[in-house]
């Protein structure tokens, strides 16, 4: 790796609109005010988001108890997925972000279950 020209090994979410599509409870659960910085709303973003709200207790107390063990296995595999990053394994990388996608696609049928889900209601 040169001094000027480094290489960097990242993961970003290719279309944000999609994110919203695929997981519309969790969006609005994730990005729902206080939101302090303007920021993408991609994959990772949402999950750093509603880990972040489930561990401040943030969230409503009913989507924190439905959605705590989805969004804390969401949240392992994002660390996981930044070490695989940075050790340039891209096999463990791809793992990683499978397990989040699945982590969010239960989280967001388990989400379906609540009664109210503010930004939706």
């Amino acid at each position: 790796m040169g001094r000027t020209l480094q290489i960097r090994v990242s993961a970003w979410t290719f279309d944000p609109a999609e994110v919203e599509k695929r997981w519309p409870r969790l969006v609005a659960l994730g990005f729902s005010p206080p939101v302090l910085l303007k920021q993408e709303r991609g994959v990772l973003e949402l999950v750093d988001n509603l880990a972040t709200r489930l561990e401040l207790g943030v969230l409503p107390e009913a989507a924190s108890k439905v959605l705590a063990g989805a969004l804390t296995r969401a949240a392992a595999a994002r660390e996981r997925l930044d070490a695989a990053l940075a050790e340039w394994n891209a096999r463990a990388a791809n793992t990683a972000t499978d397990e989040i996608e699945e982590a969010l696609d239960e989280a967001e049928q388990d989400a379906r279950k609540l009664k109210s889900v503010p930004g939706l209601d």
